[in-house]
C-alpha cells in the first residue's frame, strides 16, 4: 500500500502509534478515519460524472489493479455504490484478519495479551507493552489498544495539520512541489502520484483519496 506507506513517513512516529495494534507493528497501520459512506470524489473522479472510468483508475495503481473486481456490473465504470462496497469489504477482511492475529496470540484465551503473548507474535504491542496497558494489570486489551488508537490517531492528525500549515507557505490550503520538497521531503518523493488532477499541487483530499485505493 504505497500511498499509506508515504502517509506513514510522514509522520512516522505518530502513524505508528495510530495503527500498529492491528498486526504488532507500525506497519500495520491500515484503519483510518471514515466519514459517512465513500462518494466518488473529484479526486479520483477527474471529469466530475460521478463515476470513475478505467481511464481515471491509472492514476491510482491499486485502483486500477482491481477495477474489474470492483466493477461488480461489469459496466466499465465505478459508480458510488460499488466503490462503497469495495471499501466495505475491505474494512471487513481486515477486521476478521486483525480478529484472527489477535486469537493467535492469545494463547491462553484471556481475551487479553500478556507480555509473554506480546512478545511471542505482537512485537510492536510487546515494544509499548507498559504504555499500552493503561491499568497496570499486566494484560493488554482489545479495548486498551482501541483507547490507545483512538488517541493516538488523534495525534497523528494534529502533527500532520501543523506540518501541512508550515509548508504551505502561500496558505493557499495546497502544496506546490517546492513548497513539498520544502516541508514535507517525503510527499515530495511521491508529488506526480499523489496529483491526480496534474495542476501542479497535492491537496489533503487528492491525498486522503490516494490512500483510499
Amino acid at each position: 500500500m504505497r500511498s499509506l506507506v508515504v502517509l506513514v513517513s510522514l509522520m512516522a512516529s505518530g502513524a505508528a502509534l495510530a495503527g500498529g495494534w492491528e498486526s504488532g507493528s507500525p506497519e500495520g497501520s491500515k484503519a483510518m478515519s471514515h466519514h459517512g459512506p465513500m462518494m466518488v470524489r473529484h479526486s479520483v473522479d477527474a471529469n466530475e460524472d460521478g463515476v470513475v472510468s478505467r481511464d481515471e483508475a491509472q492514476a491510482f495503481p491499486r485502483l486500477a489493479a482491481e477495477f474489474d473486481s470492483i466493477d461488480q456490473n461489469k459496466d466499465g465504470q465505478l459508480d458510488q455504490g460499488e466503490m462503497t462496497a469495495h471499501r466495505e469489504s475491505r474494512h471487513a477482511q481486515r477486521s476478521a484478519e486483525a480478529q484472527q492475529r489477535w486469537a493467535a496470540a492469545d494463547a491462553d484465551g484471556s481475551g487479553g495479551l500478556s507480555r509473554a503473548e506480546a512478545e511471542g507474535s505482537m512485537p510492536y504491542i510487546a515494544q509499548h507493552f507498559d504504555m499500552l496497558d493503561s491499568n497496570s494489570d499486566g494484560q493488554v486489551s482489545r479495548e486498551e489498544m482501541l483507547q490507545h488508537r483512538m488517541h493516538a490517531k488523534k495525534e497523528w492528525k494534529k502533527q500532520f495539520r501543523d506540518r501541512w500549515t508550515a509548508a504551505d507557505a502561500d496558505g493557499d490550503g495546497a502544496l506546490d512541489l517546492a513548497e513539498a520538497q520544502t516541508g514535507m521531503p517525503k510527499l515530495a518523493e511521491h508529488f506526480s502520484s499523489f496529483d491526480a488532477n496534474n495542476d501542479g499541487k497535492v491537496t489533503q483530499q487528492e491525498m486522503r483519496e490516494h490512500r483510499r485505493q
